[in-house]
């Protein structure tokens, strides 16, 4: 049911609303084949919406629009133009072909693909053929664009909800999240992956079972990665500061993100975690317990926590990069200080609380 707007208070059902041709510079008549040859400045008009080409075929038959001659399509919510298209007013679909791009009426996104179709009754997109999705925002007076890639893709306008299926790619100002599917929330800025989702932020990578990214201010403020979770850093050398690898494993993974740099992570169940200075990769610092809580100060580890039948092994490394020293503690909780991305502190508590130091030094 719907309504027009030459009768507001009227109901009238879908495909009984009349198409009607507005203007065209020519017209033909074939009377047996039941067509009109429309050509020149055709524009037609069905209720709110209307559609513009050079050249089509109104097949009176069917009620359809054939548009060869370019296909400018207009609705409420946005517009869809392409090379040619169709309309059909008992269905109120429209088909947009060959370079098709349709944008929302309030220019915060648009979608491109070589075949667009739009379901007037259902406000749903459809685009099966190399759809890709454009969100513009503005930061700081810069254009910042999130963009999604995929096989095919379906956006519900009254919700503002993409779906995309397949080799899903999503990318935005040095964030790349892949996927085999992908669900996205323009509302509340909420991107949601399965099927071996992984993000790639900075120096940081993350990968699991399921994915969920939240959006804030433009940027990524937080993921969130359910069973098989993983996450990696590899930081560069600089300011004194040597090159490290850290990995963190577990069944739950949330980090959160200011300005694409790791803020706190958390690990849970299960939580496993190993880091060392990539110019000594056969000295491996270890951290096991239920839970792993991680802080960062300027994208590197600041304080470690481990909860729940934690254990640690640390190797205590000089200015000079010899390893001096190894730490193994156990406890009910671990705490684990770093200084510049050396280890500085190690505080263990429980009623079972153990640590054991090895001196190295006089290792040939």
């Amino acid at each position: 049911m719907a309504q027009t707007q030459f009768l507001p208070n009227a109901k009238i059902e879908r495909g009984t609303i009349p198409l009607i041709m507005e203007h065209a510079d020519s017209l033909a008549a074939m009377r047996k084949a039941g067509n009109l040859l429309l050509q020149g400045k055709v524009r037609f008009r069905q209720d709110s919406v209307e559609f513009r080409t050079e050249r089509a075929r109104w097949d009176r038959n069917s009620d359809a629009v054939y548009a060869d001659g370019g296909f400018d399509f207009r609705y409420p919510r946005g517009n869809i133009k392409a090379d040619k298209g169709q309309y059909s007013r008992k269905t109120n679909i429209a088909i947009a072909e060959v370079n098709a791009v349709a944008r929302d009426s309030s220019g915060k996104g648009e979608f491109f693909g070589e075949k667009i179709i739009y379901n007037r009754s259902t406000e749903f997109l459809e685009i099966p053929e190399k759809p890709l999705a454009h969100y513009y925002f503005n930061d700081k007076g810069k254009l910042d664009t999130l963009k999604i890639r995929s096989r095919t893709m379906t956006y519900n306008q009254r919700e503002q909800l993409a779906v995309a299926a397949d080799s899903v790619l999503i990318t935005k100002s040095g964030v790349v999240i892949t996927g085999d599917s992908g669900f996205y929330n323009q509302k509340v800025g909420f991107l949601s992956l399965k099927g071996t989702p992984k993000c790639t932020m900075g120096d940081y990578v993350i990968t699991g079972d399921s994915m969920f990214v939240k959006l804030q201010n433009n940027e990524v403020e937080s993921v969130l990665v359910i069973k098989n979770a993983h996450g990696m850093q590899e930081t560069v050398a600089h300011n004194g500061m040597n090159a490290q690898h850290s990995e963190v494993f577990g069944d739950t993974l949330f980090l959160s993100v200011k300005n694409n740099k790791a803020q706190n992570l958390y690990v849970n169940v299960n939580a496993h975690g190993i880091f060392y200075e990539r110019d000594l990769p056969e000295f491996i610092n270890k951290m096991n317990g239920d839970r792993l809580d991680i802080s960062f100060l300027s994208g590197n580890m600041r304080l470690a926590e481990i909860k729940g039948s934690a254990s640690s092994l640390v190797y205590n490394i000089t200015p000079t990069r010899k390893v001096d020293g190894r730490n193994e503690s156990s406890g009910d909780t671990i705490f684990i200080a770093f200084d510049s991305s050396q280890v500085s502190r190690i505080k263990v508590k429980g009623n079972l609380a153990s640590g054991i130091y090895y001196d190295l030094s006089k290792k040939p």
